[in-house]
């Protein structure tokens, strides 16, 4: 009997200790989640490598996708980098913004309806098209755009396959 005792006690023992070492560690992730927005946030606002801003980008974007508080102060930014000069950053931050669901979704998504009909540059118009999909059915508003591309692109093309994962994305039956 002691002996049951024991290891009954022994298991209460193990069990809290495991729930509070969750406890503790998920406080821990996410304090430093926020500290690496922060970082790409200033990263974003005041790099002039557009590799490393581009970098920021996509970080932001993932972190946007598991909660949208933390990017919050980096929005404004992220918008305004879907016209930066550089088209890494700009496919970048197409990718990133949709990632994040931004409210309301309608500016956002007529800019990436724009980006992905009139962008020179095909790795901004699959960030683009990235993006859409990544904002599903706020983003219906862009499927005869997607439409259009999967109709134009090879369909082994980078751009034609973007475009019909974004359309599966929205929930867009035909693609």
């Amino acid at each position: 009997m002691p002996v049951t005792r024991f290891a009954k006690a022994l298991a209460a023992v193990s069990l809290f200790n495991g729930l509070l070492a969750l406890t503790v560690s998920d406080s821990l992730l996410a304090a430093n989640k926020v500290t690496e927005a922060k970082k790409n946030t200033e990263v974003l606002k005041t790099s002039k490598d557009p590799k490393a801003r581009a970098k920021a980008l996509e970080e932001l974007g993932d972190l946007g996708r598991v909660m949208k508080s933390l990017v919050t102060d980096a929005m404004p930014t992220m918008i305004e980098s879907l016209k930066d000069k550089d088209a890494g950053v700009r496919a970048s931050a197409a990718a990133a913004v949709g990632k994040c669901d931004p409210e309301p979704a309608g500016p956002v998504v007529e800019t990436l309806i724009d980006l992905l009909k009139n962008d020179k540059d095909e790795s901004v118009k699959i960030g683009a098209a990235h993006g859409l999909g990544s904002l599903g059915s706020s983003a219906k508003p862009a499927t005869s755009a997607l439409r259009e591309i999967t109709q134009a692109e090879d369909k082994k093309s980078r751009l034609g396959r973007a475009a019909k994962d974004a359309l599966k994305s929205i929930n867009v039956k035909k693609a």
